[in-house]
């Protein structure tokens, strides 16, 4: 989820004096001379330092705090008074806010001006309009990604192969003889990728186990829970057909997939 789809939105709408928003820096506009400018339009200036050396990279989560304001200086949103900390994976940025949040470590605020041809995806185009902004981005911790596999193109030779074309791996026994049934409600921890490496859902990211029936899954999942047992890990090589088709519904990932899954109890 981005979490600044909903305030630019707010673009045409918002009121600057409504409920008192924090005053448009005096750089607003316009990034000084001793900003640091990327090739890709995006300029940077480090407003507080951080600690550390790890930046965020492409498949992590973020826990930050934001104010956007228009190259005008005219308020549009800010996490401030909620205030937590917002939640936002790389993946679903803003590219030109992504492209900063890759080069902070925690505790560092940064003033980022963003051209809006790196503002905005593609499924907001025809709803959000487009105009330059300015951001204020406090990093408060980076949620590691879960290690990316080696092979996402195709299965190693270890991997069993199925009549249907899902590839399994086993990377962890678990105990037991009992299988999971169609309406038996099972949790379990998973991690799915597409096969150039991107980050797509992750229940370890999100620090919670999800509760799933093997009829609500996607069929290379049912396949492969159908012969799990609690304490399996496994290892999945979903091809396009086992997936989300070849016409996925809007948000669905497109392709082969890969996926971990974890089975942790079978309620």
């Amino acid at each position: 989820m981005n979490v600044w789809i909903a305030a630019l939105l707010l673009f045409a709408a918002a009121d600057p004096s409504g409920n008192g928003p924090p005053p448009a820096p005096v750089d607003v506009a316009s990034p000084p001379s001793s900003a640091t400018r990327t090739p890709s339009g995006v300029a940077m200036r480090v407003i507080t330092p951080g600690g550390g050396t790890r930046h965020p990279t492409d498949n992590d989560c973020v826990r930050l705090h934001f104010t956007i304001w228009r190259r005008d200086g005219s308020f549009l949103s800010s996490s401030r008074p909620s205030g937590e900390p917002q939640n936002q994976c790389l993946v679903s940025a803003f590219p030109g806010v992504a492209e900063a949040l890759k080069k902070m470590v925690v505790g560092e605020q940064l003033r980022v001006w963003v051209p809006a041809t790196l503002l905005y995806l593609g499924d907001d185009d025809d709803r959000v309009p487009r105009e330059d902004a300015t951001f204020d981005v406090e990093l408060y911790e980076i949620i590691e990604a879960p290690p990316t596999p080696r092979s996402l193109k195709s299965a190693p030779a270890t991997a069993r192969r199925t009549a249907s074309g899902l590839a399994i791996e086993v990377l962890k026994r678990g105990k037991g003889t009992r299988h999971p049934q169609e309406e038996t409600p099972v949790k379990l921890d998973f991690s799915g990728w597409t096969t150039d490496g991107r980050l797509i859902e992750s229940t370890v990211m999100a620090r919670h186990p999800a509760v799933v029936t093997l009829a609500g899954v996607i069929p290379g999942w049912r396949e492969a829970l159908l012969q799990m047992v609690v304490g399996d890990r496994v290892r999945l090589w979903i091809p396009r057909d086992l997936a989300y088709g070849p016409k996925p519904l809007r948000g669905q990932p497109k392709g082969d997939l890969v996926y971990e899954l974890a089975l942790l109890e079978i309620q």
